[in-house]
């Protein structure tokens, strides 16, 4: 019980201030805007259940969703130290863990609420693993129960997959004699898979986000694999050095140079063969295992199947369990009289680590601070935007003109920060120019709020009453539902000198 109260001691003092933090980045679209039904776009349907259940008995609150993600946290920190204390002595796999609760990395998870399903299908994953791990006796009852709860974090993130595979791997390595619990395991693994892709196939929810839009979605798989040294080389790096942390990063390796391709590549082909070299000849089970899990926790994540960023830290939080039981695996090795100071170190490392956790959790107060601050360490397009968006926000037009000029210089293709800079056109009462903007977003990928600038415009200032029609009607039928539309089609319509005369009379009725 006492170790428990450290887990929670620790946890609310590094994440604490967190709880008065808002909506950031993505968090505004999903929960603040929209009541937390956003996240449909993707297959996840007890992740959306969790985000629902919170936004419908405690509203557009952000600290309850804070509370619930920090308390989360912690949790997973605990059920991680359980699981460590089955392969290492407890101090060991105390130390371990508080390193997993505290670490710096894992401050992107912890804040930004719409990651929550990062901490979440760990956690419930984590606990089916335990379930196997911790069992003498396998019943087929306890294995269809540890397959079901392998399941339910599955349908919180696709990313979960990889729990089957780590399970199989630790019954293989593990278990390996019993072969009727091997079989079993398979079996049961295979139909809750069969019925996942079945949900998936029949309800069409293939949908990747940002799809075409980020610039590692852009570029050939032969590209992405070019990456691939300089993704495992900044995620290894930010585990040890977590220091230059940063979001939204959309960096690519074109080509493979000496610095980002061949050295990262030849330092991790020659440590990844030390380790396997290694295992052979020790044939140790325990490194073996933690040794697959890291690896089977970066796949995902290496860009063989496009994702909306390059990197993030978030994505670590499940690998760096494998990171640490590897770590932990070497600690345990047989002792030296320099191994009296490993706990120590270990103890200055955990408290550094918080300190470090604690500022970063201050950086994700609101989003003119976060962005205003990773922006000196990252100049990704979306980041450019959305600091110019918070500088919009207080009034700031002209600084926030020079980011949006600066993320459409670095994604053209994008629509949002056309519609962005109109907006300071507009502000700056340049309407052709701030039209001319909005329709370049509207080109670019038919945004909304785009339609609705430019129809404000045409009401207001334009003299082709056919065109402006035509244009109000196109918008209604694209969005039906945008009350934003309708109100603008309601003020023409009482604008309008002769009553009647116009079509577009009719165009709430008929929408």
């Amino acid at each position: 019980m006492k170790k428990i109260l450290i887990f929670v001691f620790l946890g609310l003092l590094i994440y604490g201030f967190s709880l008065s933090n808002g909506f950031v980045w993505d968090d505004e679209a999903i929960f603040q805007n929209t009541g937390a039904t956003s996240t449909s776009v993707y297959f996840r349907p007890v992740m959306t259940a969790v985000y629902t259940a919170i936004h419908t008995i405690f509203g557009q609150n952000p600290f309850f969703f804070h509370l619930f993600q920090i308390i989360f946290h912690i949790v997973t920190a605990i059920t991680v130290f359980y699981l460590f204390r089955r392969f290492f002595e407890e101090n060991l796999s105390l130390i371990l863990a508080l390193i997993f609760l505290a670490h710096p990395a894992n401050v992107e998870a912890v804040s930004f609420i719409s990651a929550m399903q990062d901490v979440v299908f760990t956690l419930t994953g984590i606990t089916g693993l335990y379930l196997i791990v911790s069992s003498k006796n396998f019943s087929i009852a306890k294995i269809i129960l540890a397959t079901l709860i392998l399941f339910i974090s599955l349908l919180m993130k696709e990313t979960a997959i990889v729990f089957f595979v780590l399970v199989f791997c630790y019954l293989f390595i593990f278990k390996k004699n019993n072969q009727k619990l091997l079989i079993n395991y398979s079996l049961f693994a295979l139909i809750f898979l069969m019925i996942y892709f079945l949900f998936r196939l029949s309800g069409s929810n293939l949908y990747v986000q940002g799809q075409g839009l980020f610039p590692i979605m852009r570029v050939s798989l032969a590209t992405r694999l070019i990456n691939i040294p300089s993704i495992i080389h900044y995620y290894l790096s930010m585990f040890v050095y977590p220091i230059n942390l940063a979001i939204a990063q959309n960096w690519v390796v074109n080509f493979p140079d000496f610095l980002h391709f061949t050295l990262p590549l030849i330092i991790e082909v020659f440590t990844f063969l030390e380790i396997i070299l290694y295992i052979q000849k020790k044939k140790d089970k325990t490194l073996t295992f933690f040794f697959f899990w890291l690896l089977i926790g970066l796949l995902p994540h290496l860009q063989i199947i496009p994702l909306n960023m390059t990197v993030a830290e978030r994505w670590l939080y499940f690998p760096m369990i494998g990171l640490l039981g590897m770590i932990g695996t070497v600690l345990s090795f047989p002792r030296r009289r320099e191994s009296r100071l490993i706990i120590p170190l270990m103890v200055l490392v955990v408290i550094l680590f918080s300190a470090r956790s604690f500022v970063r959790t201050l950086d994700w107060r609101n989003g003119l601070f976060l962005f205003g601050h990773d922006i000196k360490k990252n100049s990704s397009f979306d980041l450019q935007n959305n600091f110019g968006v918070e500088l919009f926000r207080v009034r700031r037009y002209d600084e926030a003109k020079k980011y949006f000029e600066i993320s459409i210089q670095l994604a053209p293709y994008w629509w949002v920060n056309w519609n962005n800079l109109g907006a300071v056109y507009e502000q700056e009462k340049n309407i052709q120019k701030a039209a001319e903007y909005y329709q370049k977003s509207i080109n670019n990928g038919q945004y909304y709020l785009a339609y609705e600038n430019l129809a404000k415009i045409l009401v207001l200032y334009g003299k082709n009453q056919k065109m402006t029609e035509e244009f109000l009607k196109k918008s209604l039928q694209l969005f039906p539902e945008n009350e934003n539309l309708r109100s603008i089609v309601t003020f023409y319509n009482q604008k309008k000198t002769s009553p009647g005369g116009s079509s577009v009379n009719k165009l709430i009725e008929n929408n």
